[in-house]
């Protein structure tokens, strides 16, 4: 591997679960949520990982899908629950302004655009047209595409009758020139400069002939590859813990030769078990950091190793084997910095939650003699 790990450092605890919702571009801080004891409430900060600095932000109601940083606002979007309706919110800090964007939104997915005034998100009256928002003069606009029209049967009957649909969430391309939109079981290519969509197929399961579809999809930082959290089930199987699905695998989709490859990277655990939980990209977008359970303790606890993939072999390999890590949900759990210099990842305790920042270095990096 190219890469050298620390030790886990623990930078944050908490007596409930952390959710990892990306770093801010400054490389040092981390958004970050922390459920509120007692409550169905979490709270949206800013961690500086050097410091220890904890600035909060938000109190929200739900789990509503990553908060997600608005640059030239210097604050943050979300999504929170007001009186059984789903809004979309933005907050400048809790001392300073917070206000409602969005007064109906469906799903839990939002996107920035590369330029950080446009934000992508769903809305309730109009669910399956995508809606493109500018966050400083407060104008949303539709996009000419209308989801619905794509989708079509992709199980067998009666199955198919079983699947209600499911909010799309969205996954954007650095550029921001190209959009994936993705739920169970469709994965839908949008091309913003030719208004084109295509289908990414990603295949069907054996020996059960379900149709495999993406539960988290992340572009690599060139916009080259996408990596996916796949797996195959029945319409509403999927419960984001794992107990229901029989696998979750890594897929990786190479966009200029159309390469669709299946890694395994995790052990089987009870027969055909086994689970990626996490993904996040390395800055050369060589390199891909993955969660997965390589154990299940006696209560029922997942407990997830590290490992790092090089994508362009397929090669991959346990890091810090020593350590265990997971905790919180899936998809919230592991972020590798836009410098390539830390990881950060859930390290919890039984007792608390904890977050750990994890040093990265290439192979052949020397210290610098004084």
């Amino acid at each position: 591997m190219a890469y050298q790990f620390s030790e886990p450092q623990v930078v944050l605890t908490h007596t409930l679960a952390v959710g990892i919702a990306g770093w801010l571009p400054e490389h040092q801080q981390l958004l970050i949520t922390r459920d509120i004891p007692g409550t169905n409430r979490n709270s949206i900060d800013v961690l500086n990982t050097r410091t220890g600095e904890l600035r909060s932000y938000a109190e929200r109601e739900g789990y509503n899908g990553k908060p997600v940083w608005l640059p030239t606002l210097r604050a943050v979007a979300y999504i929170t629950l007001v009186e059984r309706n789903h809004e979309l919110w933005v907050s400048h800090g809790v001392s300073q302004l917070i206000e409602p964007l969005v007064s109906s939104v469906w799903g839990p997915s939002l996107a920035v655009e590369p330029d950080g005034k446009h934000l992508w998100y769903f809305s309730r009256t109009n669910p399956d047209r995508p809606q493109r928002l500018n966050v400083e003069t407060r104008e949303a606009q539709p996009v000419l595409l209308d989801l619905a029209s794509l989708r079509y049967p992709k199980y067998p009957e009666p199955i198919q009758s079983m699947l209600r649909p499911s909010p799309f969430q969205i996954a954007q391309h650095p550029n921001g020139s190209q959009l994936v939109f993705y739920t169970q079981p469709w994965t839908f290519l949008f091309d913003k400069r030719t208004d084109q969509v295509c289908e990414i197929d990603l295949g069907r399961s054996e020996p059960e002939n379900m149709p495999i579809w993406a539960m988290e999809t992340q572009w690599s930082p060139n916009g080259r590859y996408l990596a996916f959290i796949a797996t195959a089930s029945f319409p509403g199987q999927a419960s984001g813990t794992g107990a229901a699905l029989l696998y979750t695998d890594l897929m990786i989709l190479d966009t200029k030769t159309g390469d669709l490859r299946t890694l395994q990277i995790v052990p089987d655990i009870n027969g055909r078990q086994h689970y990626v939980t996490d993904i996040s990209w390395a800055p050369d977008s060589r390199y891909l950091a993955v969660l997965g359970v390589v154990r299940i303790t006696e209560t029922g606890s997942e407990k997830e190793g590290l490992f790092v993939v090089d994508v362009t072999t397929g090669e991959f390999q346990r890091v810090l084997s020593g350590d265990e890590f997971g905790g919180g949900s899936w998809g919230w759990q592991l972020a590798w910095d836009p410098s390539g210099s830390q990881l950060a990842v859930n390290c919890p305790t039984p007792e608390e939650g904890r977050l750990c920042i994890i040093s990265v270095r290439p192979k052949d990096f020397r210290e610098e003699q004084p």
